[in-house]
């Protein structure tokens, strides 16, 4: 018998002030699916994954995230919520394992979640390393790590591989690929379009519009393109 989908929504929209932010966005993700968001900078990618974090209440649509009404935030759907954003939000002054205890904690897990985050991760060269004083490409790992230390049913990512080195990059599709296959749900957005060839599933976004859940496969093929870069580039959408 199949299971209920993490996410199951309709029609989801955003407006401020008047002013549509995001529209249309219906969204299906099952337990080991991969869902990109693919679109430009300030199309909406960053607005559906707070909706769908319960960070913002959406104006338009309805539907189910975790098994429970769209609107409704609880502190069980939180718990089972893995969000990183695109900014970094861990303790600056706190070294690395201590800002991964403190998130262990949070989710009443102990010193093994720790271990096992850090040696996943590659993190044991920078755990005494204040969050504050690491590069950019360190940090992001490490938010990560944080992010999804508690391996939560349902992850929301927004370009977690921003900024980041080839190496690195293809460490953490490895980890999502891993999730994945241990039944994780993943939302990523993403404006890297070779990036969002590796999601089985995409919904593309035009000036806060979402276009109809596709593969990015099957979006190649109707336009007739060689790659998603130029189904896209070519007003795909």
């Amino acid at each position: 018998m199949p299971t209920e989908p993490l996410v199951e929504v309709a029609g989801v929209g955003k407006a401020y002030n008047g002013r549509t932010v995001v529209a249309g966005v219906t969204l299906t993700v099952r337990r080991g699916d991969i869902v990109g968001l693919v679109g430009a900078n300030g199309g909406g990618k960053t607005t559906t994954l707070r909706i769908l974090a319960g960070l913002l209440r959406a104006d338009a649509g309805a539907g189910r995230v975790l098994g429970g009404d769209l609107s409704a935030v609880t502190p069980a759907r939180r718990g089972a919520t893995g969000y990183m954003g695109q900014r970094l939000a861990l303790h600056a002054d706190l070294s690395v394992a201590e800002n991964l205890r403190f998130h262990a904690a949070v989710h009443g897990l102990g010193r093994e979640a720790v271990a096992q985050a850090v040696a996943r991760h590659g993190l044991a060269s920078v755990g005494d390393t204040r969050f504050g004083e690491l590069s950019g490409g360190w940090a992001r790992r490490v938010q990560f790590a944080a992010t999804v230390l508690h391996a939560p049913p349902l992850m929301l990512l927004d370009e977690p591989t921003a900024g980041l080195d080839v190496v690195t990059r293809r460490h953490i599709w490895g980890w999502l690929g891993d999730f994945a296959a241990a039944g994780h749900g993943i939302v990523i957005s993403t404006h890297d379009l070779q990036e969002a060839e590796r999601c089985p599933s995409i919904l593309l976004y035009e000036r806060g519009r979402a276009s109809q859940q596709t593969t990015p496969s099957a979006l190649i093929a109707r336009c007739g393109v060689a790659s998603l870069e130029d189904a896209v580039a070519g007003d795909a959408i």
